[in-house]
């Protein structure tokens, strides 16, 4: 019966039913609009960690901070032989990395030089290209980057000089030739970073099979210990990313609880209305023995339903949007996609999860409740007699 009123009264109540419904509804497609950009920049920027840069986890040398290039100078050791297995059966590809600087222009420019075999198959990078066909190992070949190109203004084919140091101290230096330039969507891959083969920068920094990092294909090829070398996870790896789209998540929330709380203050305000307009008739409904519980219960339904009739409008005015964003791709502006973070060179793909989408429900839900019950504590002191003459 309570049901049964709690409809019959939104529809009594007209256009302000409407515009509660529809205040509700732009609350609600904002909501589940952003909140699937955010998780969808979140699996974009995952998976392209996972195919350029880190595979499904690796192994860190102990010494190796990449914050600072002091210390890439120590930060290598040789491959042990349980992760040599690995190497040789395509599971794990191995990167040496050292500090060097390249004279593109004749001017001077600090790099990150990293060695990684060139017939590997794990990470995007078109490592083909690293092939040295110059028996004398006179001109190395080497792949950059989009905007590590356009820094340098170099072009594939333009050959300049290399140079870093050995573990011995002493400073060595390479013609280098542009072999390729890739779309790396990862700025940690292209960034001032020259990627040239493994085996070569071994030979050139007086080293034999040793490498900083190793990257696992799968996770079956995991061993917990490693000497001279920690395993790093695919979470701690995107832990930098992840706390930037909670950052981006937390302003986002402020700005629709803002929208939440207005639209809170209309339904307020209707059932405040309501109160004021249907005295007689609760008065009545007390009189014929509906407990004044039951009259709050009404109330608070009657706004629970507010958000229900909003949940199906916003799917039938939301669904548009949702799928062209979540088949199509959100295009990240040119000014934040210019940034070093993973995921804003391409479109991203909306998520909406199943989690996301029922606290999003349930927040809203929770709210319209709380802000229909609000006004009724007038009702919990209302005497029959009174409501019947108008007085509240």
């Amino acid at each position: 019966m309570i049901l049964k009123l709690a409809i019959r009264n939104i529809f009594g109540n007209g256009w302000r039913s409407l515009v509660n419904i529809l205040i509700l509804s732009i609350v609600l497609i904002g909501m589940v609009w952003m909140n699937g950009v955010l998780e969808g920049w979140e699996r974009t920027a995952r998976r392209q960690m996972q195919d350029w840069e880190f595979g499904a986890g690796h192994y860190e040398h102990t010494a190796f901070d990449k914050y600072d290039s002091f210390t890439w100078d120590k930060s290598f050791a040789e491959i042990p032989a349980e992760v040599q297995s690995l190497v040789e059966e395509g599971k794990a590809v191995p990167i040496l990395i050292s500090a060097g600087v390249i004279y593109p222009q004749g001017r001077l420019t600090p790099i990150t030089i990293k060695g990684i075999p060139h017939d590997q198959s794990i990470l995007e990078i078109p490592t083909k290209y690293l092939r040295v066909e110059d028996s004398a190992g006179i001109i190395l070949p080497a792949v950059i980057g989009k905007h590590m190109a356009r820094s340098t203004h170099l072009n594939e084919g333009d050959i300049l000089t290399m140079r870093w140091k050995d573990i011995h101290g002493a400073y060595n230096a390479y013609d280098i030739l542009i072999a390729k330039i890739m779309a790396a969507p990862v700025p940690t891959v292209d960034y001032s970073q020259v990627w040239v083969d493994f085996s070569q920068l071994n030979k050139a920094k007086a080293l034999q099979n040793s490498a900083t990092q190793i990257i696992l294909k799968d996770r079956s090829g995991f061993t917990s210990i490693v000497k001279d070398f920690r395993y790093i996870s695919i979470d701690e790896s995107m832990e930098n990313i992840d706390a930037m789209i909670d950052v981006k998540r937390l302003s986002g929330y402020m700005i629709f609880a803002l929208l939440l709380f207005l639209a809170m203050i209309a339904i307020f305000d209707t059932q405040i209305l309501a109160i004021f307009k249907r005295r007689r008739e609760i008065g009545t409904l007390i009189a014929l023995g509906m407990t004044k519980r039951q009259i709050v219960k009404l109330f608070t339904v009657e706004g629970c339903l507010y958000t229900l009739f909003a949940i199906f409008a916003s799917s039938i005015l939301g669904m548009p949007l949702f799928i062209y964003f979540g088949v199509s791709g959100y295009k990240v502006p040119q000014e934040m996609s210019n940034l070093s973070v993973a995921g804003t060179a391409e479109p991203i793909m909306c998520y909406y999860s199943p989690t996301m989408l029922a606290y999003t429900v349930i927040l809203v839900m929770l709210a319209t409740a709380i802000a229909s019950w609000l006004p009724t504590y007038r009702i919990a002191r209302m005497k029959a007699t009174d409501a019947l003459l108008g007085k509240v």
